[in-house]
């Protein structure tokens, strides 16, 4: 049997599973969908009923992330001028010091360790990558409006920008990968005593 009912936006769908206990799978996500059917789809239009199913998808994984997005912040705004004596990276990237490890390791297992699901540690790691290191853009072109015409000026920055984004973005995940390890063992452990 076909189900020809309006559904949300697949990728928000998954997301959103990926984001769940075992327990609140389909409990959470059956509510948003019935409500995405029946109450916001006929009265928003398929456009704006897609965004509102997205938005409270990101809310949750906001509920994951804050503490680890705004500890990457914090570390861009305060300590990124200091020489990298202090806080060593691996590579000259931003997004890749030992600090920066330690937070996505932090989030990984705190994801993990809430779920029991791997997948939700290395999801929430990798968002706060990623968010990480759109505040180092941010804080780049505060600090240095030139950098804003520099990729249009020399078109091959955006290959190292996004060469850039893919390092961090993997390093973050890698930390999520240990972070999550840790959780879900941790988050088995405590079921069985």
């Amino acid at each position: 049997m076909i189900d020809r009912q309006p559904s949300p936006p697949r990728t928000a769908s998954l997301l959103l599973q990926a984001l769940m206990r075992p327990e609140d799978a389909e409990s959470v996500p059956g509510d948003l969908i019935e409500e995405y059917r029946e109450v916001r789809r006929p009265s928003l239009g398929r456009l704006r009923a897609d965004v509102w199913y997205v938005t409270q998808v990101l809310s949750v994984l906001l509920r994951y992330i804050w503490p680890g997005v705004l500890a990457i912040v914090v570390l861009r705004l305060l300590f990124f001028p200091l020489p990298r004596a202090w806080n060593p990276s691996l590579v000259p990237a931003p997004g890749v010091t030992l600090l920066d490890a330690a937070v996505f390791v932090a989030v990984g297992y705190y994801g993990a360790r809430r779920t029991g699901r791997l997948i939700t540690g290395i999801i929430t790691a990798g968002t706060t990558s990623l968010l990480g290191f759109a505040a180092f853009l941010v804080y780049a072109a505060v600090t240095r409006p030139s950098l804003l015409r520099a990729p249009f000026e020399n078109p091959f920055i955006f290959v190292i920008l996004a060469t850039l984004l893919l390092i961090a973005l993997g390093f973050g995940m890698a930390g999520g990968v240990l972070g999550a390890a840790a959780g879900k063992w941790r988050s088995v452990r405590s079921v069985r005593l």
